[in-house]
């Protein structure tokens, strides 16, 4: 009789939402040790057929990341408190997925005894959010940068500018050939600083220009073998060693240029500024981390004071050591490119140990 009375229609409202939303229900009961998944929880979570639900493997459908704070949302509810939260979860075949969790205690006659409540595949909506929000983060620090770098750009012309102009004054109303010579010297550097001035500027220029270049597939001991080449002499001169190791992630797809300028520049530092008292020793390993790429160059070089500078450090024009050749123009063209590209990029270092450079692709 009470069959009769039941609405066919409310089980196709259920799985219309269901589907619709795709969200799934569960439910897990501590006393009788019993745990249950309707059809659409079982469709998210690519479950065989013959799959049964335990609390024994209930943790098994979360990463270990997860794993803590889903343990507390169960004890919670164990002890009447509800969760609500966004977390990651397992498919059966262990692909990772976002989804917008709630639970609640599950009564019986007054007293909890066990829980219930609803896991929504929200994977899609949540990349696009994770990736507007780094690119919004980017587009930050890309913007900072090159407003120092307008700022500094347009110190730099109008510093030439004022002394061209001031050594053209003086050469116009000279006395002495002695006069005349040095400051026709004058002009020469003043020249040389400009020409270095405008090409750093086309250096950013190209950065973001290339950045809409094709990818292409390259592997990173190709791109390694060509800069060693191309500074050969430098590696001898200097009795530098490059150990590398790309077995966990042999290549990627990325912009062959950029690739190439990131290794010549990260390499060219750490021989650069080794340590003056052994020979400079490099590590570089590509590795995969939480579904992520990433590429390390580690030294033994004489580091720098992250603690003084190292809000300073990616900034254009930036140099904190004494090498006579040093232009701060490198680390500010790498952070560029690699940010152009949705990426990342860190450092630690510590003084007179060495330093890592860490991009996350």
């Amino acid at each position: 009789m009470e069959e009769s009375n039941k609405n066919p229609f409310d089980y196709f409202y259920y799985q219309e939402v269901a589907d619709l939303t795709a969200a799934g229900g569960w439910s897990v009961n501590f006393d009788m040790k019993t745990s249950y998944l309707d059809p659409q929880a079982r469709k998210i979570l690519n479950v065989p057929e013959n799959f049964q639900p335990s609390l024994r493997t209930a943790l098994d459908f979360y990463p270990v990341i997860e794993k803590v704070r889903v343990t507390e949302f169960f004890e919670g509810c164990a002890n009447g408190i509800p969760f609500n939260a966004t977390l990651k979860m397992l498919t059966f075949d262990n692909k990772e997925f976002w989804v917008r969790a709630v639970g609640k205690p599950l009564y019986d006659d007054g007293t909890i005894v066990g829980a219930q409540g609803v896991f929504q595949d929200i994977d899609f909506e949540k990349l696009k959010e994770l990736s507007l929000e780094k690119s919004l983060k980017v587009i930050e620090s890309q913007n900072s940068r090159l407003l120092n770098f307008a700022h500094i750009v347009s110190h730099n012309l109008r510093s030439h500018s004022s002394n061209l102009q001031l050594t053209i004054e003086l050469l116009n109303a000279v006395n002495s050939k002695n006069e005349e010579e040095e400051l026709k010297e004058s002009l020469v550097h003043i020249s040389n600083s400009l020409n270095d001035t405008i090409s750093h500027l086309n250096e950013i220029v190209s950065v973001q220009s290339k950045a809409h270049d094709q990818k292409k597939e390259l592997l990173f001991e190709d791109v390694l073998y060509n800069i060693k080449n191309s500074i050969n002499r430098l590696i001898i001169d200097t009795d530098t060693k490059i150990i590398s190791d790309f077995s966990e992630l042999p290549g990627m797809t990325y912009i062959h240029a950029y690739m190439e300028s990131i290794f010549l520049n990260l390499i060219s530092n750490a021989i650069k500024y080794k340590h003056p008292e052994r020979a400079a020793l490099i590590h570089i390993y590509s590795y995969l981390e939480n579904g992520e790429s990433y590429l390390m160059f580690q030294d033994n070089g004489i580091g720098i004071d992250l603690d003084t500078y190292g809000s300073k450090v990616f900034n254009m024009y930036q140099t904190f050591h004494q090498n006579e050749d040093a232009v701060g123009i490198g680390l500010f063209i790498t952070k560029n490119q690699v940010e152009a590209l949705q990426g990342t990029i860190s450092i630690e270092s510590v003084v007179n140990q060495g330093t890592i450079i860490k991009i996350k692709f």
